[in-house]
């Protein structure tokens, strides 16, 4: 089974990049082969306008990349109550309606507060629904995220524990959504 997980911002020094990386290992321990996709990686040529008609080829290359998945895993962090506008972007430069269609889709939001990303995840399952992903019911959230991580990695064990169950169940879950 093919994984994406995509990190859900460009901002540099982010905490989601390593949560994601993170998020990556757990289904390659699973034995799945893993795409990680940084919205740090999507060019400035998505700005210009003529981007929604004829999308830069760098654009294009990691929609490629989206589009091969069997699944992904989308790791939101929390901006201002919501997701990031990066990662509305890529989803605007994804082809209607193969980008979102019937794609297996799981969430794990990320947030300094105590909402710990509920709100973000919230707000993008609503676009990832509109554009008719498959969701998964299980959400991980985590709060705090200055706290969470020691060395790069997360230090909870509990938080370890259950980032691998939410892969577990997403991998089944995938499976089940395949013909």
């Amino acid at each position: 089974m093919h994984i994406v997980v995509v990190c859900g911002t460009n901002r540099n020094g982010a905490l989601s990049r390593l949560l994601a990386a993170e998020v990556a290992e757990s289904y390659r321990q699973l034995g799945h082969t893993v795409d990680s996709l940084d919205m740090n990686e999507l060019p400035a040529e998505a700005l210009l306008p003529s981007a929604y008609k004829q999308a830069d080829a760098k654009v294009t290359a990691l929609v490629d990349r989206f589009l091969k998945s069997d699944g992904v895993v989308f790791v939101v962090p929390e901006y201002n109550g919501s997701y990031p506008g990066v990662l509305k972007l890529f989803v605007d430069m994804l082809p209607y309606p193969q980008g979102f269609d019937s794609r297996p889709c799981a969430f794990i939001g990320l947030a300094a507060g105590q909402f710990k990303g509920l709100r973000a995840v919230e707000h993008f399952q609503q676009v990832a629904g509109y554009r008719n992903a498959h969701i998964f019911p299980r959400r991980l959230f985590i709060g705090d995220s200055f706290k969470q991580f020691v060395d790069g990695k997360l230090a909870d064990d509990e938080l370890s524990k259950r980032l691998v169950e939410q892969a577990e169940g997403f991998t089944k879950f995938v499976g089940a959504m395949q013909p």
